[in-house]
């Protein structure tokens, strides 16, 4: 099996896109596979510079005439083994990225997508009934979107690479973290009562960069990877992490509650998750073991009262960080969701994921052993 990648790492530069393209950096790492990174014509790059109702009528039509991007020259060879493209996209129209590889359907054997904000059906390009494999980490539009796409569509929940950036220690300076989408007044409560000068609490808000399209600077070169070692490092010294469901009030409009990746993500740092959980089935199904999440009532001073009290009760903490760590690492690294990817697709697993996936069996057998003995 030959693995491809087709990434849109030097076409834009956001905190939404970074788990897509750490997602693809660990598949060529663990599938030996190859990333294809397109880069958009010196057209497309005048008009977005343009104001903006000019440069949304100046896209339109570059993409009917000449097109976004310049033709990837890429040769795939043809060998005994199936040669196979992945496209991971933060939402339907990204798959559009398609279009810098002139003849990818005769070129590829098996062509699948994983699209992270599946819902907007409208947005997906007219050639997605020509992919193989659909996969979406939303259980609730599965069946509409094979009805209306007429081609496979599977589950694959979100993930975090529990391996790398895990732990379940127990030295955290900071008392809470948030970051991304969170209900203002919760923002405000915390910050207005830790973040005071007779407080002896930290309460740290982590604060996204602006989105760059079609950024200057390789994608090697520029602050995608930093930013999120730096947020991994600092989820890392959290004791709680703040987290609400994606339909509760004060949060951006979903159309279905999703388990999103910040529950993996706090979760496998080691934080304890406070807030409001996810009401989808799903999230019984992937949180299921005690104190995954710790519910908050809906009145944000209320709220503060009762992080202070948990945050006092170190032993029920130190519970959380270690079991929220192994639990995430046992079930939820990203290298589990590679192989349930490969495995729905009938393709063997490559050998350095076969041998990282046991990494992660060991090591879970050891963590636990160490808790018993403890």
């Amino acid at each position: 099996m030959n693995i491809y990648v087709l990434s849109r790492r030097s076409l834009v530069s956001s905190v939404s896109e970074d788990p897509v393209f750490e997602l693809e950096d660990l598949v060529a790492e663990t599938c030996d596979a190859k990333i294809l990174i397109p880069t958009a014509r010196n057209l497309t790059v005048w008009a977005e510079k343009q104001p903006q109702l000019a440069s949304k009528y100046l896209k339109k039509v570059i993409k009917r005439t000449s097109g976004f991007y310049h033709p990837l020259e890429c040769e795939i060879p043809k060998t005994n083994q199936p040669n196979v493209l992945l496209v991971i996209g933060l939402c339907g129209s990204e798959l559009n990225v398609l279009a810098s590889l002139p003849g990818w359907r005769q070129k590829f054997d098996i062509v699948v997508a994983y699209v992270f904000d599946a819902w907007d059906f409208d947005y997906y390009p007219k050639y997605i009934n020509q992919i193989d494999h659909l996969f979406v980490p939303i259980p609730e539009i599965i069946d509409t979107l094979h009805q209306k796409f007429k081609i496979p569509v599977s589950l694959l929940p979100f993930g975090v690479d529990a391996l790398k950036q895990g732990d379940g220690g127990n030295n955290r300076p900071f008392d809470l973290i948030s970051y991304g989408r969170i209900p203002q007044q919760y923002h405000q409560a915390f910050h207005g009562k830790f973040n005071q000068p007779n407080s002896g609490r930290i309460y740290y808000r982590f604060t996204p960069r602006p989105t760059e399209f079609l950024p200057k600077n390789p994608y090697e070169n520029r602050r995608d990877r930093e930013d999120r070692m730096t947020l991994f490092h600092i989820l890392r010294r959290a004791k709680l992490a703040l987290a609400f469901d994606t339909l509760y009030p004060g949060m951006r409009q979903f159309p279905h509650s999703v388990v999103t990746l910040r529950w993996f993500e706090c979760g496998a740092a080691g934080c304890g998750i406070v807030g409001k959980r996810p009401t989808t089935p799903l999230a019984d199904q992937l949180l299921d073991w005690e104190d995954s999440t710790i519910e908050l009532p809906d009145d944000p001073q209320e709220s503060v009262e009762i992080v202070e009290q948990l945050l006092q009760d170190q032993n029920r903490l130190n519970s959380i960080h270690r079991r929220n760590y192994l639990e995430n690492l046992a079930k939820h690294d990203l290298r589990h969701r590679i192989q349930l990817m490969l495995e729905t697709l009938n393709l063997s697993l490559p050998p350095r994921l076969v041998e990282e996936l046991s990494q992660i069996k060991e090591l879970s057998k050891a963590e636990v052993k160490q808790i018993v003995n403890v």
